[in-house]
C-alpha cells in the first residue's frame, strides 16, 4: 500500500499533477493529520528560522507552539548536502523515513515536509490544531538515525 506522500510523489514524477505548494494549503494530505495542517503564509503568526546543518542536526531542535497558532517555518541549509524537514508525529516520521529510503533520498515535498537543497531556504507554514508533541526530522538516507531530528511542544 502507498502512503499519501509517496503516491504524490509518483503522480508527479509521472507527469500528473500533484499540488505540493504548503504555503497554500491545497496539497492533497490537508486535514489529515491529526497534530494540525498546511497553512497560507500571509496568516503567518511568527516566523522561526531552523538552519541545517552538515553535522546532521536542526538549530534550534526543540521549539514551542500555541494550539490555533499558524508559524512559518524558514528552513535554511547551511550545509553542502540536502536535507528535508518533516513534521509528523511518531507514525509519520517513520513513513517517510521508509519512502525516502525507498526513493534512494529523492527530492521532493508534501504538504508537511520540504526538500532544501545545500546552500537553499524554503518555506513551510503550518497551524497547530492540537496541543501535544509533534516530531520534526531529516529524512536524507541516514540523517534521522544520526541524530537530525526535534520536537515541538504544543501547549494550549
Amino acid at each position: 500500500m502507498l502512503t499519501s506522500a509517496f503516491a504524490e510523489f509518483l503522480i508527479t514524477a509521472c507527469g500528473g499533477s500533484a499540488s505540493s505548494t504548503t504555503a497554500a494549503g491545497s496539497d492533497a494530505n490537508q486535514g489529515e493529520f491529526a497534530f494540525g495542517e498546511p497553512a497560507d503564509s500571509s496568516n503567518t503568526d511568527r516566523i522561526v528560522e531552523i538552519v541545517a546543518t552538515d553535522g546532521l542536526v536542526f538549530d534550534p531542535s526543540d521549539l514551542t507552539a500555541t494550539t490555533g497558532e499558524t508559524v512559518t517555518f524558514r528552513i535554511v541549509n547551511e550545509g553542502t548536502i540536502i536535507h528535508d524537514f518533516t513534521l509528523g508525529d511518531e507514525v509519520t516520521q517513520d513513513e517517510h523515513e521508509e519512502e525516502m529510503a525507498e526513493m534512494g533520498g529523492m527530492a521532493h515535498e508534501a504538504s508537511n515536509a520540504v526538500t532544501v537543497a545545500a546552500g537553499a531556504t524554503k518555506e513551510l507554514t503550518w497551524t497547530f490544531t492540537q496541543p501535544g508533541t509533534v516530531l520534526i526530522g531529516c529524512h536524507q538516507p541516514g540523517h534521522y538515525d544520526a541524530g537530525m531530528k526535534g520536537q515541538i511542544t504544543v501547549g494550549l
